[in-house]
């Protein structure tokens, strides 16, 4: 039974107003085909072209590689080869096009506008025709209205018949009578008669002809207000209960080139006009969904809008190249547009484009963030000159850095920390803000999400619950928060877990999801001082020993619980027999290469012993010979954590067993000393205090570990000399908040049962009382044919007071409303 105490007369800080947001970042096709719901994929049939310092590689343009290295699947525009596989997509030279009795190529010559780098030349014989198979299938709704419009280019008059088919039936038509000089804009509109979701859209020619077409665009009529945008994925935002909107990324606004880097002008002004552009997640953005449309939905949200800015670098994990001089300049000044075209009047030169575009009054434009995940010197110089030129002309806005630039004496408002990890992680850390200075700048939680593991799993949500108890009780210095990524289209996945899942008709949500709803939605007025009591819980562990450090390690009778063992896997160095015992060489070229990326030393050693990835318990032995000046270091749990949905180079993905996913806990003596170790950024974990020890040197020296789940303990020549516990977290935690009416207690349990929690106030509160929940099997997920499997429910009961019983179900999120008997009394005597 675990407990919680809570003093509402001790009230510690106001909540910080705006924590709970929500972060959109254009990847998995989130946006065209998603929230942009456009259901004609390469709608201006530039897919297929690669960013112009690009080069391309393999057949069909399997790869594109930038001028600095970076190689990206490209596949002739239609990005990943799984996705190929997995919607079994037919090869065409113009990506979502296909003809049949007439001919299709590009034209990048005759072309709509100087935004457009081609056009589509059709040559139709009789009754020929061409379609498009839009985002996996093109979504049709019985009843409802699709608005269809392109710009066509005719030689003389030509008529076609534009329709919406499945299987040979068409389910709505227009007919459509070409003319003119020139691009002319032509309009329709289509009725579905059935719903579908894998239709496709036809252009037919009875007479044949030849037609240019500069641009088209199919969208349903009916939008979130009317603004352009998916109904069910914008009101699934909404009920999140967000406060701001960080956009529009994320490293798509760093860029992997100059030419790919996000610039607000390329995303304002009429759609036809926004140049595309290829985004690192491996295809073509329309960017109909652009900065316009972004202000639009904070305003139709009610969202503090958060603007991240390129700086003038692109992305560093992706061979960053460093703008200078004019093109750096240039970057500043259109960060300086964007902000005069949210809130300059309508009279203005940026102000008037934005009412061209429907609204003449500002929007609210109050942060903005300079760059996103950049760091280093070379950050830090542009981070400076950016703070310096806005703030000069914007001096109440609010600036959000990548990383500590206060530390270099910089100012700043607030920093953006990002998180991705695993379950066991968010729930150990509970206490990661505890100690953070105060007189420091504020923090912006800015992506946090389980991403090894149970991902997508109510597990995972209640991991990550925890760490957004530990931030709630620490919302005095953090003030924003957001999960990511955002939204994922179901065929399309680049990146998992998203949390918000959708298909041509479907859309549904991960745990995740409703962890955040209910904490976004049960804020309270001010964080009360509470204490909790309750047991603790071990971080699964598994896995044989591994031999770590530097290489030239000479070692002999390696055993596990008696038995020999052999170095099975040379993760990074190899093997070699000497005259007594084996010795462990430097990584070869190919294993230095693939660790590069992978935040590893790349000239240290990693070896494992043994098969059994599922150990827990057991004694490894091993004899080591010491020399002056070298470190020894043994690899304690030795397994693969689990892997990463996302490779950052998906031409090359990584070996089975690599540096990245082998991350033992590290024993290592040097210079008679001992250190246990957890790797971990930006700095290693000790697992025990350092230990004094002698070694024998120019001799053998016996090492020893002995593990039991959650004891570890290190002996060198028969002599204990360091004991250490497994990670740990509570079962578990709460945070308290309340108004004048209420006390809200926000309790995760992580124990696999429920937990009969003691619950003790210093105030008097009604008998009955509601809780909102989420809760369920561990590994319980919803799935777009199982979309609520798991969700968040309220409960009414009953038996509260000022000390009372309250049972959390295991793996369980509780948001308790306790009504105060006080302000009940106050409202009855008015």
């Amino acid at each position: 039974m675990s407990s919680i105490n809570i003093k509402t007369t001790e009230r510690r800080f106001p909540v910080a107003k705006n924590l709970y947001g929500i972060f959109f970042e254009d990847i998995n096709r989130a946006g065209d085909g998603g929230l942009y719901p456009e259901m004609l994929r390469n709608r201006s049939f530039e897919d297929s072209i690669p960013p112009k310092e690009c080069t391309t590689e393999g057949d069909d343009d399997y790869a594109i590689v930038t001028p600095s290295g970076w190689r990206d699947e490209f596949n002739h525009g239609e990005g990943l080869s799984r996705w190929i596989r997995d919607n079994e997509i037919a090869f065409t030279p113009i990506p979502a096009w296909y003809c049949e009795n007439s001919n299709i190529k590009l034209d990048r010559e005759d072309t709509l506008n100087n935004k457009r780098s081609t056009a589509l030349s059709v040559e139709f014989h009789p009754q020929g025709f061409i379609y498009n198979t839009g985002f996996v299938g093109i979504p049709q709704k019985e009843g409802e209205k699709y608005n269809f419009y392109m710009f066509a280019k005719v030689e003389e008059p030509t008529e076609v018949i534009l329709s919406i088919e499945e299987d040979g039936v068409r389910l709505c038509e227009s007919v459509m009578n070409l003319y003119g000089n020139g691009f002319v804009r032509y309009d329709t509109e289509f009725t579905a008669i059935r719903t579908t979701g894998n239709a496709i859209f036809v252009m037919t020619c009875p007479n044949g002809g030849k037609i240019k077409l500069g641009f088209t665009s199919l969208m349903p009529a009916d939008t979130y207000n009317g603004h352009g945008l998916r109904r069910d994925l914008v009101e699934k935002l909404r009920d999140m209960h967000p406060t701001f909107l960080r956009f529009p990324g994320g490293c798509i606004v760093e860029g992997f080139t100059p030419s790919t880097a996000m610039r607000f002008k390329n995303i304002i002004g009429p759609v036809w006009e926004r140049p595309g552009h290829l985004l690192m997640w491996h295809y073509r953005t329309s960017n109909g969904l652009g900065y316009h449309e972004y202000l639009q939905l904070c305003e139709d949200l009610m969202l503090e809008p958060l603007y991240v800015f390129n700086c003038g670098m692109t992305c560093q994990a992706r061979n960053s190249v460093l703008m200078e001089g004019q093109e750096l300049e240039e970057m500043i000044q259109d960060t300086l547009d964007a902000i005069e075209y949210a809130i300059a009047p309508a009279d203005s030169k940026w102000g008037k484009i934005r009412a061209d575009m429907g609204h003449p009054e500002p929007y609210k434009m109050n942060y903005v963030e300079i760059g996103n995940e950049n760091w280093g010197p070379d950050y830090e110089e542009r981070y400076l000159k950016c703070y310096k030129i806005i703030k000069e002309k914007y001096p109440w806005m609010i600036f959000v850095a990548n990383h500590h630039v206060e530390e270099k004496g910089f100012p700043v408002d607030i920093v953006d920390e990002h998180y991705y990890d695993s379950v066991e992680y968010f729930a150990e850390n509970i206490g990661f803000y505890d100690n953070y200075d105060r007189k420091g700048p504020n923090i912006f939680l800015g992506e946090l999400a389980v991403l090894r593991g149970p991902v997508g799993q109510l597990y995972a949500a209640i991991g990550e619950a925890m760490f957004l108890i530990g931030m709630e009780r620490n919302q005095d210095i953090v003030s924003l928060a957001s999960y990511a990524p955002l939204l994922e289209n179901y065929h399309y996945y680049a990146w998992y877990p998203n949390l918000l899942i959708f298909d041509n008709l479907r859309s549904y949500c991960i745990p995740t999801y409703y962890a955040w709803k209910l904490f976004g939605g049960n804020r309270g007025n001010y964080v009360v001082l509470s204490q909790d009591e309750t047991g603790v819980l071990y971080r699964p562990v598994k896995g044989m020993a591994s031999l770590i450090g530097p290489a030239g390690v000479k070692y002999r009778k390696a055993t596990w619980n008696g038995n020999p063992v052999k170095a099975t896997h040379e993760v990074m160095g190899h093997e070699v027999v000497l005259e007594e015992g084996y010795g462990i060489t430097e990584p070869d070229e190919e294993q230095k290469k693939e660790s590069s990326t992978m935040g590893v030393k790349p000239d240290e050693i990693l070896v494992v012993f043994g098969d059994n990835e599922e150990e827990t318990e057991g004694t490894f032995e091993i004899e080591i010979f010491a020399e002056e000046g070298r470190e020894i270091g043994i690899g304690v749990y030795s397994s693969r954590i689990s892997k990463e949905m996302y490779m950052n180079d998906e031409t090359h993905p990584p070996r089975e067993w690599n540096a990245g996913i082998v991350r033992p806990f590290q024993w290592r003596i040097k210079g008679g000393k001992s250190t246990f170790q957890e790797k971990h950024y930006p700095e290693p974990i000790a697992l025990t205090s350092e230990a004094s020890v002698k070694l024998t040197m120019g001799a053998y020296n016996k090492f020893k570990y002995v593990v039991t789940g959650k004891k570890m303990s290190l002996s060198i020549n028969d002599v204990l000399v360091q004991e250490a516990s497994v990670p740990s977290f509570p079962a578990m935690a709460a945070v308290v908040c309340d108004t004048e009416q209420e006390v809200i207690v926000k309790i995760v349990n992580m124990s696999p049962d429920p937990d009969d929690i003691n619950i003790s106030l210093d105030c008097d509160v009604e008998n009955e009382y509601k809780v909102n929940r989420l809760t369920g099997g561990k590994y319980d997920e919803n799935t777009i044919d199982n979309p609520t499997k798991v969700q968040d429910i309220e409960v009414k009961s009953s038996g509260a007071s000022k000390q009372f019983v309250y049972r959390a179900p295991a793996y369980s999120l509780n948001i308790i409303h306790l009504n105060k008997k006080e302000a009940i009394n106050k409202q009855n005597n008015l």
